[in-house]
């Protein structure tokens, strides 16, 4: 579940692509199995993501991830869309290893990682990041890997950077988006982030934080005034 009881700061986490051969994807507890997508569980993803707070209704939900996954995407999701599900197939968690065209280029982007709380503590969350990323040794691109999160999401960011993720010190960029102007503005705010974050995260592991944050390359030096175009391979 999201935290909301801490000031909103969003931010960018970054693995290093070189660092995917370390991660092992680990078995999960009897009563579990992974799965990739099937048409149709576009509303098992929205009751997920509704019920970790990540939108304030599941009709909110499902609509986003229809217009923005499902429609466009559904041969990618396939691929790329991981479930933990019960024995019964009903979805517990599930992550992305998806993409998107930005400020940076096409690169790879870890996206919409949940647990449902009914089934937390029991090691699902770590498993199901653990395999969305294994599947970028196979589906691309093959970049670097990044992911947008938020200080409300503090549990998760532990279990990120216990898996290589690190602080990213770049600039904010533009992502391509199909409502004028063609782009939105995703925020890297992490030095904000860690003051925030000083109030459920014990000195060693801010520090840890600090001095592992990456510094930004040149191709992550990125705000500028180039609007993108939505890619023209998206159809809405």
């Amino acid at each position: 579940m999201l935290d909301k009881s801490l000031p909103y700061q969003g931010f960018i986490m970054k693995l290093r692509r070189a660092k995917l051969q370390e991660i092992t994807v680990p078995d999960i507890p009897q009563g579990y199995h992974y799965r990739l997508y099937m048409p149709s569980d576009d509303i098992h993803w929205a009751r997920l993501e509704h019920r970790v707070a990540e939108f304030s209704s599941y009709d909110k939900a499902l609509d986003y991830f229809r217009h923005d996954y499902a429609l466009p995407f559904e041969d990618e999701l396939q691929r790329r869309c991981v479930f933990i599900c019960t024995d019964d197939d009903v979805p517990v968690a599930t992550a992305n290893a998806w993409f998107m065209e930005s400020s940076l280029g096409h690169n790879a982007w870890l996206q919409w990682i949940s647990t449902d709380p009914a089934h937390q503590g029991r090691g699902l969350g770590r498993a199901v990041i653990a395999k969305a990323l294994s599947l970028f040794l196979t589906v691309g691109p093959a970049t670097d890997i990044y992911l947008h999160t938020q200080t409300w999401s503090h549990k998760a960011i532990y279990l990120y950077h216990k898996l290589g993720f690190q602080f990213s010190l770049m600039d904010n960029i533009k992502v391509a988006w199909h409502l004028p102007p063609g782009y939105r503005v995703m925020t890297n705010s992490p030095l904000e982030a860690l003051e925030v974050l000083k109030a459920v995260y014990s000195p060693t592991l801010l520090q840890e934080l600090r001095e592992q944050a990456e510094p930004a390359t040149d191709e992550e030096r990125t705000e500028h005034e180039i609007l993108l175009p939505f890619p023209s391979w998206y159809t809405p």
